[in-house]
């Protein structure tokens, strides 16, 4: 019997590089610094055992048939120039998934072009929102620049982002976001989110999640929780019959990276998860769908319009023989780190 609900599944990607420089985003990068060891590392995941980076992640999904959000840094051209961001806008589009905006605003106020020290801001929403909506139109037009598509959702980085900062995306005309983590509430939202809301025209997508043990919530992260900890969340979901569940990794969560010049090693538990979770998601596709922020409103993901103060906010639960698992698995791993 066909099911008469679908969840549709919204798999986030934080698609981005750090500089391996000693003090940044505080002390500038040295004069011509390039990023290939990063791009190598964040974006290919390159290890002496392969590659588990965006390549590989875009073969899993693609074998399984689902879809994906990447959420694509916009900003670091401004200190790495464009042709890294071509790059991977390359990557994720030819592989037929969604490049969509994301922005840490430290790589437009790190000290360099005569910019002090002082002005280092790692949350967007701690930014005027005359500035913050500057930065995204900056963002915007870099992915643009990179040879994206037209843009419609955006994630802040390290989920700074507030109310006001919806004000700026409605600006430049973004209309979904997916800066809200009930894990991670920097700015100010008013109450929590747990399901999408329309808030000032645009449409908020909190990270998804779920109470792993009283007293704390766990935000639906591949690398914080165990594969059986999200599909129970996602049966769950789909069984109070949410509208949608946000599910979050980034581009360099399947490698852990290492000091003094050696290559990333594979986090073979994280590794195994996505892949448990990618055939889970297409072997049950009947009730799962994975979507793009895209089609929400295009009449195959119609919803009516909600507002902050009436969707449901229904609260998941963990079971505990899943989260004790994910624990002591987490343990070896912390282990294990500290003598490899």
């Amino acid at each position: 019997m066909k099911p008469d609900h679908v969840l549709k599944v919204f798999l986030t990607v934080d698609t981005e590089l750090w500089p391996n420089a000693a003090g940044w985003p505080h002390q500038p990068l040295p004069a011509g610094r390039r990023l290939d060891q990063e791009l190598a590392a964040d974006i290919h995941g390159l290890t002496d055992r392969g590659g588990y980076g965006l390549p590989y992640q875009l073969g899993v999904l693609r074998y399984h048939g689902l879809l994906a959000n990447y959420f694509v840094e916009g900003l670091f051209p401004q200190q790495a120039g464009l042709e890294p961001l071509r790059h991977i806008v390359g990557l994720v589009q030819r592989a037929g998934q969604q490049v969509e905006l994301h922005l840490h605003p430290e790589w437009a106020t790190a000290p360099g072009d005569g910019r002090a020290q002082a002005q280092v801001c790692q949350y967007l929403c701690r930014l005027p929102v005359e500035r913050q909506s500057a930065l995204i139109r900056q963002a915007i037009a870099n992915l643009r620049a990179a040879g994206a598509g037209p843009l419609q959702a955006f994630r802040a980085g390290s989920f700074g982002a507030d109310r006001v900062t919806l004000r700026a995306l409605a600006e430049n005309g973004l209309r979904y976001d997916s800066s809200y983590s009930p894990s991670f509430p920097i700015g100010a939202w008013g109450q929590p989110i747990s399901q999408p809301v329309l808030i000032d025209g645009v449409w908020e997508f909190p990270v998804s999640s779920f109470r792993d043990f009283p007293g704390h919530v766990r935000h639906a992260q591949l690398c914080a929780c165990s594969d059986r900890e999200l599909t129970h969340a996602l049966e769950s979901a789909w069984r109070a019959r949410w509208p949608a569940f946000v599910i979050v990794l980034h581009s360099f969560e399947m490698v852990r990276k290492r000091d003094g010049g050696r290559l990333p090693v594979p986090e073979w538990p994280v590794i195994r998860r996505y892949e448990r979770l990618c055939a889970f998601l297409g072997r049950h596709r009947e009730r799962f769908q994975t979507a793009l922020f895209r089609d929400w409103e295009d009449g195959a993901l119609a919803m009516p319009a909600t507002s902050a103060t009436s969707a449901p906010q229904t609260l998941l639960r963990s079971r505990p023989k899943d989260t004790l698992a994910r624990m002591a698995q987490q343990a070896w791993s912390q282990a294990w780190r500290r003598i490899s």
